[in-house]
């Protein structure tokens, strides 16, 4: 990440703060996403020095203009004219970041064993939510290796209640 992303992306929330848009800019920015952020190819043509920076505009304006908010064309304008369209992902990580912070809204990835059941999931959302002190989202994945137990990633944390985490602890406690 060369940081330059992350002062676009405090820019676009500066203005999506005074236009009072911040919901429309983040939807968009996964719509973006979407499009552009799987595509190394989108991603060289809007960087291609091979193209004349207008029509690369144009090409942004084509394909995003009606469809997201007039700032977030305006913005992939910017760092398509400035040569800087491949810090795009870095602009979605960050602005994402300073929106879930602002809303307090967290994302915890959460890893079991076993798929759980919708109420075992709320009961986490729950504790999870009273915990920190947001709103929590929750992404799950399923791990066989742990054999039970969670383990928890939220906000910068790692809460690991893995039965594969225990054995190992009670097998370093036998070892010495």
């Amino acid at each position: 990440m060369t940081g330059r992303g992350r002062e676009y992306a405090s820019a676009l929330f500066d203005v999506a703060i005074a236009d009072g848009c911040i919901e429309e800019i983040h939807d968009g920015l996964q719509t973006i996403k979407e499009v552009i952020g799987g595509s190394e190819e989108f991603k060289e043509l809007l960087s291609s020095p091979a193209i004349p920076k207008e029509e690369r505009m144009k090409i942004v304006e084509d394909s995003f203009g009606g469809k997201v908010h007039e700032d977030l064309v305006a913005f992939l304008c910017v760092l398509t004219q400035k040569g800087h369209i491949r810090d795009i992902d870095e602009c979605f990580e960050v602005f994402d970041e300073i929106y879930k912070e602002s809303a307090k809204k967290s994302t915890a990835y959460v890893t079991s064993a076993v798929e759980l059941d919708d109420a075992a999931k709320e009961r986490l959302v729950d504790k999870l939510q009273i915990m920190s002190g947001h709103l929590v989202e929750a992404v799950y994945r399923i791990d066989e290796s742990l054999i039970g137990g969670l383990i928890v990633e939220i906000d910068g944390k790692r809460i690991d209640g893995s039965l594969r985490k225990r054995l190992k602890e009670i097998k370093e406690v036998m070892e010495q």
